[in-house]
């Protein structure tokens, strides 16, 4: 029933569990929890192409048509989808580069960095989404949200930009 919740932490890959147990092998440090999983970087970039595509329909599917209640729907299925990213991002990717960067004092306080600018944006997007998330608006609301979903749009661009292109290429093998 709750298969899903392991395939969000197992990812694209049928690989075994062995990569999410703690290690046990001789000269590994004894701290590590959260193994090197070869599939993960390329899930988190999905994630980021199924966000995208969402929230283009939150502005196309609900705000141009003024379909507020289609609005409402894309938005909690925008921030459940976000959230799960988030989870996976957190749990799987910056737990296992913070175990693996220990040594590297200038690098880990830079994945340190991403991870609390990250936890910022993850605030903002939230907060938006319980915002506009009604079938009636004001008249207030309908200006407001233009500015705020362009705010939002912005912010997960660079972010994801950022993310793919410098970040996600710290993720190698221990």
């Amino acid at each position: 029933m709750f298969n899903f919740i392991s395939d969000l932490f197992r990812g694209d890959s049928d690989a075994g569990d062995e990569r999410y147990t703690r290690s046990t092998q001789a000269g590994a440090k004894s701290n590590r929890t959260i193994g090197y999983d070869p599939t993960l970087v390329n899930s988190l970039k999905k994630d980021h192409h199924a966000l995208v595509d969402i929230f283009q329909r939150i502005w196309s599917e609900g705000y141009e048509r003024q379909d507020y209640h289609r609005l409402a729907e894309l938005l909690t299925q925008f921030k459940s989808s976000f959230q799960a990213h988030l989870i996976k991002e957190n749990v799987r990717f910056y737990v296992y580069l913070e175990q693996t960067l220990t040594d590297d004092v200038h690098t880990l306080q830079i994945v340190k960095d991403f991870r609390a600018d990250m936890n910022e944006i993850a605030n903002a997007v939230v907060q938006f989404c319980k915002r506009y998330t009604h079938e009636a608006y004001t008249a207030e609301m309908i200006r407001d949200f233009k500015r705020d979903y362009q705010k939002i749009g912005e912010a997960l661009t660079r972010r994801v930009s950022l993310e793919e292109q410098e970040l996600y290429t710290l993720y190698q093998p221990a």
